[in-house]
């Protein structure tokens, strides 16, 4: 980013200090020498606060203080394919109410039910893709823990990130339940795991409804007192004034009906080390590589696929039928240490509960959606023990 883009964000943000406030979605607010220049009320559920990019309460983190923020990539993948993207035109539902200024990011303000410690608890995988339940911890904190069903590919190596065209749906969730759809990076396990997720899912716990969003999450000590949700906490440096984290979409997949899909993607960046988030080839903003003990270097696994213990993505196994019937992840890929993008190689599957859930390659149309699968399942039916 030059000199003179960093100086126009600059002026832009000085002018709109020196106004009284900016009206839009039914809500003001006094602007004057406040890090939110603007405030959008969204229907009667939501608030969404434009703040200054320089301001955004990320920065706050301690190991973020005197970093300078990077507004966009400084390079991408070789091979990226721009476009190869979902067929969902991204927009969210809160930008019917109105629109951040650029040189701003939309923050959605945080709702009476964001519990930390319970949602840690809550999204604790319990079990790796690949090994039992961690046994390095006492029973007690292991108890606490809600073991999720899987369906999951994933591999093993070095890499500079992962990405997936990701199917959208809305499934049924029960009561303090969730469904989540998204790619994960990771580094390390049990307590030293870093990791870096992204997608959407369904979570009452968080939104108080039942709605599908999108959303990110970190971690550097699996899961037991460091990262969270989107922006819940300090850390992940927001950069996108168009897209806000925690926010639902404005379409999903029907059954039997239209598809909708998002192409969603973690990158860590050559010449910062940052882990860039982009969506439909929309770079949203990273997490710091100074965030993070493993994560710092290189991931050392990839992971695609569903967490649940409900309905899972349409609610239809693979077997039910593919394209419109099940859910499906396509153009599956990983990026290499030589950050070129790639198929990934040696795929190690894992489905926790068949009966529940279930997962199948698509090996009949690579040619054009590239290395995919489907999955999903209703969770608990007839067929369980």
């Amino acid at each position: 980013m030059s000199k003179f883009t960093d100086l126009k964000y600059w002026l832009l943000i000085l002018t709109i200090f020196t106004d009284e406030g900016l009206v839009e979605g039914k809500t003001t607010i006094k602007a004057r020498n406040k890090a939110i220049i603007k405030t959008i009320k969204v229907g009667n559920a939501e608030i969404i606060d434009c703040y200054v990019i320089y301001r955004q309460p990320s920065l706050n983190h301690p190991l973020l203080c005197n970093d300078t923020i990077q507004l966009t990539p400084s390079s991408y993948p070789k091979g990226t394919k721009l476009d190869n993207l979902g067929t969902l035109q991204l927009t969210q539902n809160w930008q019917k109410y109105g629109s951040c200024p650029e040189g701003t990011i939309p923050i959605r303000r945080q709702g009476k039910n964001y519990n930390p410690t319970l949602l840690r608890k809550h999204h604790y995988p319990g079990l790796s893709p690949y090994e039992n339940l961690v046994t390095s911890q006492s029973n007690d904190t292991t108890e606490n823990y809600r073991v999720h069903e899987h369906t999951i590919i994933g591999v093993h190596g070095n890499f500079r990130g992962a990405q997936a065209k990701i199917n959208l749906w809305n499934p049924f969730t029960e009561t303090r339940e969730m469904s989540i759809s998204q790619i994960c990076i990771e580094a390390s396990k049990y307590k030293d795991l870093n990791t870096i997720e992204v997608g959407w899912h369904v979570y009452q716990d968080i939104y108080g409804d039942h709605q599908t969003r999108f959303f990110i999450y970190w971690t550097t000590d699996g899961y037991l007192s460091t990262g969270c949700y989107n922006l819940l906490c300090n850390g992940f440096v927001h950069t996108s004034s168009n897209i806000s984290l925690g926010c639902n979409f404005t379409e999903v997949s029907t059954f039997h009906g239209d598809q909708k899909d998002a192409t969603f993607s973690i990158q860590k960046d050559r010449s910062s080390g940052h882990w860039w988030v982009h969506v439909q080839g929309t770079p949203i903003g990273y997490y710091p590589s100074s965030l993070f003990t493993e994560l710092s270097k290189t991931a050392t696994s990839a992971k695609w696929g569903r967490h649940t213990s409900t309905q899972m993505g349409s609610g239809h196994f693979p077997s039910e039928g593919g394209l419109k019937t099940s859910s499906y992840f396509n153009w599956v890929q990983v990026f290499d240490e030589n950050n070129m993008i790639k198929d990934p190689k040696n795929v190690k599957k894992r489905v926790t509960k068949p009966n529940y859930y279930n997962l199948e390659i698509d090996s009949d149309h690579y040619r054009t959606n590239g290395y995919g699968f489907y999955y999903g399942g209703p969770g608990y039916n007839d067929k369980c023990q």
